[in-house]
């Protein structure tokens, strides 16, 4: 499993100085990148910062919404070379009745046809608010039996899992088939803000890391909602953390 960073950690930099940004990921010792949003136009300027600064793109995060207009997505996303994509999120009332569930669920299996019979891989990656209990067992688990298995994969973030209650190697190990990259995110409830450098915290990064190598996973990405220091260097202690551990 190869390591790669999300650039929502980075979005300040980025807005500041994109390629002076990119380039300091790379020489962190980074290779990929997971990003998203990008419109046919603005990947012509990003794809010549990427190869500047030797990123190549692990996956790309695209609301629901945006598969009205896939064609244009998947252009994006054969200018990046890059053939996984994940819908980061969803509001929280999605996760409210079953019925929201159900539809959502029938979203999630219509835009992930389109996807699949484009050729690319469709993920959905959680938060903490799928696993409140609807009808008596959490709405992740009515997603994961309303949805296609064929279609709809997942990116479990592992820290929005515990934080949900669950246990956030249990959970890969019970939908092991389905989940096709992880969010390597670390965090303590006792710091502020929660979200630490990988290693840091409480998560059970070295069990995510074990299923990854075991089961194939081809990415874990790096990745803090706030950082406790400059995210240039938050992202620099987390991956030199992974490295420590064989994983780069």
């Amino acid at each position: 499993m190869r390591i790669t960073v999300q650039l929502y950690t980075v979005r300040n930099e980025l807005a500041a100085d994109t390629a002076g940004t990119l380039k300091a990921l790379g020489k962190i010792g980074l290779e990929y990148v997971e990003l998203g949003g990008l419109t046919p136009a603005s990947v012509q300027e990003w794809k010549p910062m990427l190869d500047d600064a030797g990123l190549k793109t692990s996956g790309a995060h695209y609301m629901l919404a945006e598969y009205e207009r896939a064609d244009e997505m998947f252009e994006v996303m054969h200018t990046l070379g890059s053939n996984t994509l994940i819908v980061p999120w969803v509001p929280h009332e999605t996760f409210a009745t079953l019925d929201s569930i159900k539809k959502f669920a029938d979203d999630l299996n219509a835009a992930g046809s389109k996807a699949r019979a484009a050729g690319f891989e469709f993920l959905y990656h959680n938060h903490d608010f799928e696993f409140a209990k609807i009808d008596g067992k959490g709405g992740w688990y009515h997603l994961a039996e309303l949805t296609d298995p064929e279609i709809v994969g997942f990116e479990v973030d592992m820290a929005w899992v515990k934080i949900g209650g669950e246990d956030e190697v249990a959970i890969l190990d019970q939908y092991s088939s389905r989940v096709g990259a992880l969010h390597l995110k670390d965090m303590d409830v006792t710091k502020t803000p929660r979200w630490t450098v990988a290693g840091e915290g409480t998560v059970n990064l070295k069990g995510g890391l074990a299923f990854g190598t075991s089961h194939g996973i081809p990415f874990g990405a790096i990745e803090l909602d706030e950082s406790p220091m400059a995210p240039i260097d938050a992202v620099k202690g987390s991956f030199e953390y992974f490295k420590s551990l064989g994983y780069c």
